[in-house]
């Protein structure tokens, strides 16, 4: 079960610190906050289960569809390194790092 997540320049996102999830986490915030947003990192993480490309954005079938790299990394900026920290409860906690960015 994935118990902490971090997104760094992901949409609307800098920088989220540190996200607690439990079994069932409501997310609450003003429109336009970054609630999806974070949804969206997850989902995005899922339908890239099994596929060579490193991220999957998505497409028409997918269950979300982000587009490309330059519109979903924060400020449109692609030098920008995309981000994603997981912390998950196996049978212990294991961290877990993930960057995407369009350097060699």
């Amino acid at each position: 079960m994935i118990t902490h997540i971090r997104v760094k320049n992901f949409k609307s996102w800098q920088d989220s610190g540190g996200v607690e999830l439990a079994p069932l986490t409501g997310f609450f915030g003003t429109n336009s906050s970054g609630k999806s947003s974070l949804l969206q990192m997850l989902l995005s993480l899922k339908q890239t289960v099994g596929r060579n490309e490193v991220l999957f954005f998505g497409d028409e079938k997918s269950l979300v569809n982000l587009g490309n790299f330059q519109e979903v990394i924060h400020g449109h900026e692609v030098r920008n390194e995309l981000y994603l920290g997981l912390n998950c409860r196996l049978s212990h906690t294991v961290p877990y790092d993930f960057v995407v960015t369009t350097q060699g």
